[in-house]
């Protein structure tokens, strides 16, 4: 009984946003200590800030009791509170935002590395534009958050709790009034807040990432779009892409409108606290002094609440942002064995054994319980019409593609149980479609873990025939591809080169000489066939010159194998119902 074929997990437009902060902990490891420090130097100064508020009292006190000596000290010892105050709260602000940079530099690593590593069709099944959002668009938006709105609602939550305490030490039924007429509003209009901006904010981010998404699929295709006229519709597409992120913008607008109704609760706050504090002194419960603290403090409680209460959106948002980026963490993963391990051996025989491979549920098979030896030294073509599997074999032969049932093994070492960076060590593939770097020639050429320089990369030209084509270009192999445009055919040479001085144990081209003409594609074919030595060579192939000197020829979708070389010793042949 087949076992089913793996699915890829995908990305959630809205991922689940509990428990977030929880599950983004252990990125926090190794910064605990430095947020130890953070919040202490937080709430230090915190207290300070609000034993301004206590000892202003106390300097009203003075001056209404005519002491001049105690005013004098009091006055000083304000000035004092300030001072250190101001230079704590500094403290604490700029150790806030270094340890919130540096956890989002670790967790930006961690998402361009799990995205890297990531089964390669984790990545086709996602538009660029989407991957491209979570990992540059979504940290840049936490690093804004934890730079500029974290350090003010930290140092507003410290100074909150703190005056409260000093208020109710000053007097508790004053405090206890103040509470009661102003937390149950408050609170009922955060919560209702926050129950709105949940969906808000994730169907903004959500709509900012198809728009991204879309404009960024269609740079490399603008020609495309404008030769074929296309532009219009592409147009239409775009503008319901942008109408949407229109309508997400005006949820969020009517969710954070809500809380202007913090207003109206701090003017009846007033009235309270007028009404209580005017009878209490009336009574001769409470001085003059400690009811200029509570007006003092209850202006300052409702200046940070409603800057607290401002930053919640942005608080909100940032939550939405980092349920994104660890949906990214946790959708794509880490490939089986990325711990290292051993390197595989320098040769061997690659061998596929009833592998079978779909793009999804209902599909259909691709590739169909094929089997199939390519030993060292081997010479193997892959050809087929188009639509028949060849890129698709390409990339299980390669370790791209983990195949649904069977297993591709190098010198009996299973691939999908080996680390990718072992298997690119030994096993490496040139696509039809070549992306080279910004950088020179020579920086892409020795892209490669063999540790190659230019001496390397000079012979390797030379190998390959290909002197005169550098020769030509307007630095040799310092010209920077990104200034000068290389063609199609040229970035594919950049390829051959690049894998001839990745000395793999197992080349595979497909279509890789595609993009250049018949005479030089023969000639490059030659000259790879002699420096590949004893390592195999897998070449995917359309043209009748290139299926014609190959010592094997694999035709798909059939999986017959036809010898064209009497020194092919077993006559060994690949097995395809």
């Amino acid at each position: 009984m087949p076992e089913p074929a793996p699915t890829v997990r995908l990305l959630d437009e809205l991922p689940a946003q509990r428990a977030v902060f929880r599950r983004a902990a252990p990125f926090l490891r190794g910064h605990r200590a430095a947020l130890g420090v953070t919040a202490a130097l937080n709430l230090a100064g915190a207290g300070l800030a609000v034993g301004v508020t206590a000892a202003t009292g106390r300097v009203v006190d003075a001056a209404a009791g005519g002491d001049r000596e105690a005013l004098v000290r009091r006055v000083l010892a304000v000035l004092l509170l300030v001072a250190v105050g101001g230079v704590l709260t500094f403290l604490s602000r700029s150790c806030l935002v270094r340890v919130g940079g540096r956890a989002l530099a670790g967790l930006r690593e961690r998402a361009a590395a799990a995205v890297g590593g990531a089964p390669l069709r984790f990545v086709e099944a996602h538009r660029g534009g989407e991957l491209l959002r979570r990992l540059t668009g979504e940290i840049n938006g936490l690093a804004a958050f934890v730079g500029g709105t974290l350090p003010d609602l930290a140092t507003a939550v410290t100074v909150l709790a703190c005056t409260v305490v000093m208020l109710a030490a000053h007097s508790l039924p004053l405090t206890l009034a103040f509470l009661l007429a102003f937390a149950p509003p408050a609170v009922l209009v955060v919560r209702d807040f926050r129950r709105r901006a949940g969906p808000a904010y994730g169907e903004v981010a959500a709509a900012e990432a198809a728009v991204a998404a879309r404009f960024a699929e269609s740079l490399p295709a603008q020609e495309q779009l404008r030769t074929s006229g296309a532009v219009p519709r592409w147009l239409d597409r775009f503008d319901a892409d942008n109408e949407r992120l229109l309508r997400a913008e005006r949820a969020k607008a009517r969710a954070e409108l809500r809380l202007n109704r913090l207003a109206l609760v701090q003017g009846a706050c007033v009235a309270v606290l007028l009404v209580a504090g005017a009878a209490l002194v009336g009574r001769g419960v409470l001085s003059v002094g400690v009811t200029v603290v509570f007006l003092m403090a209850t202006r300052d409680v409702f200046r940070r609440f409603e800057g607290l209460a401002g930053a919640v959106g942005e608080a909100r948002e940032a939550h939405v942002r980092l349920a994104r980026v660890l949906d990214l963490l946790g959708a794509a993963g880490s490939p089986a064995g990325d711990g290292g391990g051993a390197p595989l051996p320098e040769r061997g025989e690659l061998t596929l054994r009833g592998v079978g491979f779909s793009y999804g549920p209902g599909l259909g098979d691709v590739v169909a319980d094929l089997s199939l030896t390519v030993e060292r030294g081997d010479r193997l073509v892959i050809a087929g019409p188009t639509g028949s599997g060849k890129s698709t074999l390409g990339k299980l032969v390669a370790g791209l593609y983990a195949p649904d049932r069977g297993t591709v093994a190098f010198a009996g070492h299973d691939l999908a149980a080996v680390a990718q960076a072992r298997v690119r060590e030994r096993i490496v593939l040139v696509p039809q479609d070549v992306v080279l770097v910004d950088g020179t020639l020579l920086q892409n050429l020795t892209m490669v873990s063999t540790g190659a320089g230019r001496r390397e990369a000079e012979r390797a030209v030379a190998r390959l025939g290909l002197t005169a084509w550098v020769s030509s270009l307007p630095d040799g192999l310092d010209t920077r591809v990104g200034t000068y445009g290389l063609s199609a055919g040229e970035r594919q040479l950049a390829a051959l080169v690049r894998a001839v001085l990745a000395r793999p144990a197992v080349l595979v081209l497909d279509e890789a000489t595609a993009g250049v003409d018949r005479a030089t594609a023969a000639r490059i074919e030659a000259a790879l066939s002699t420096a590949a030595g004893d390592a195999a060579l897998v070449v995917i192939a359309h043209r009748k010159e290139t299926i014609a000197r190959a010592r094997r020829v694999l035709t798909l979708p059939s999986g017959e194998m036809a010898l064209r070389s009497s020194d092919d010793r077993d006559g060994r042949r690949a097995t395809c119902p």
